[in-house]
């Protein structure tokens, strides 16, 4: 197989850390945006010290922000700003309520210029193809909200029932597309990496669907990129890891202590390992702990490191398959270290590469 580079994940996951927060929270989100033609009222107050020719002149302006109706009021106190949807006999109004303060306009997103007429129209083209709650949402990775975000977050976490080792990615992603309640697109360059690679060489069967899609791209210098586009669902685009400032990260850092995170590591029991291909010793030691394990195949392959054909030799009663997985990975050539990590789902596994996990 030909592995290529691929991003690394830290950034990722500081951004997306939060999903999991909300995740625990109980939220019940649905996975689906639907499409709401919305009209726009913008209603503008003047105190009645403002010059009528402030007013007009406004007024020109706002005529060309793409408002469905736009209405000025003078007052003795201009008031203060809002916006609220509602359901009328018009059907979905968005009616935003501003102040003018001479050349200054405020809104409920802040204070705009005469020169900010294009701002303005898309200020007021997000509430219509969004609506108030997500066109004023804070955004997050990718440009979601926090709701959006543990949306996908819940669809990712199904589990993922189908074999793969020795079999072809495609069959994660067909297998995926039946699953997630969102589009899975691959854009050209994955196609071509995917049909160019081979195998998959890691056991992902039982993980949540975010995690093994993520780990099943990963060798092929391929990511999962959540996008989104202003009015449309979220979609999961498949694409060059060297294309994508952000993506869907392999797993998530494990909370609480290694022991209530990953208990079968701590095990303990009599290991007599002499000689022996360090390849097959992980899959003894992934069956006897009971914790998947997934390999950063593009840093050991920078590497030169062959799980194969390195011999190990290990001795040792009495010890835990945790303080026995850091000896045998040190043994390797450049160092090998291990991490536990949790899928969407909140199920551990271990992460195993060249980089030393972060403290």
């Amino acid at each position: 197989m030909r592995f290529t580079a691929s991003v690394d994940m830290a950034s990722a996951t500081k951004l997306l850390i939060a999903v999991l927060v909300l995740c625990f929270g109980g939220w019940n989100c649905s996975t689906t945006h639907a499409q709401t033609n919305r009209q726009i009222h913008l209603e503008v107050a003047a105190g009645r010290r403002e010059p009528v020719a402030t007013q007009q002149k406004w007024m020109e302006l706002l005529s060309k922000v793409g408002a469905d109706r736009v209405r000025s009021s003078t007052a003795r106190s201009a008031g203060t700003v809002s916006v609220e949807e509602r359901e009328t006999s018009l059907g979905v109004v968005v009616k935003v309520r501003g102040v003018i303060q001479g050349k200054k306009l405020e809104l409920p997103t802040g204070t705009f210029s005469q020169r900010d007429v294009a701002k303005i129209r898309a200020y007021l083209e997000a509430l219509r193809l969004d609506g108030v709650e997500t066109a004023l949402a804070e955004k997050k990775a990718f440009g979601l909200t926090s709701k959006q975000l543990v949306a996908l977050n819940q669809s990712l976490s199904k589990p993922l029932k189908l074999k793969t080792k020795g079999n072809d990615p495609d069959e994660v992603i067909q297998f995926a597309k039946t699953k997630i309640e969102y589009e899975v697109a691959l854009d050209r360059s994955a196609r071509a990496a995917l049909a160019n690679g081979g195998k998959l060489l890691d056991e992902l069967n039982g993980l949540s669907l975010g995690t093994a899609l993520a780990a099943t791209l990963r060798p092929y210098g391929l990511v999962l990129q959540p996008v989104r586009i202003q009015g449309q669902d979220i979609k999961l685009r498949i694409t060059d890891s060297r294309v994508a400032e952000e993506f869907w990260p392999i797993g998530w850092p494990a909370q609480g202590t290694p022991k209530e995170a990953a208990p079968g590591l701590f095990q303990k029991n009599l290991l007599e390992i002499r000689d022996f291909p360090l390849d097959q010793v992980l899959a003894a030691i992934q069956t006897k702990a009971g914790l998947p394990m997934l390999f950063d195949y593009n840093s050991m392959a920078r590497r030169d490191i062959d799980l194969a054909t390195t011999k190990v030799t290990f001795v040792k009663k009495n010890v835990s398959y945790g303080y026995s997985l850091r000896k045998l990975l040190s043994k390797s050539k450049p160092k090998l270290h291990y991490e536990i990590r949790v899928d969407e789902a909140g199920k551990p596994f271990l992460w195993i590469s060249t980089a030393v996990p972060a403290r």
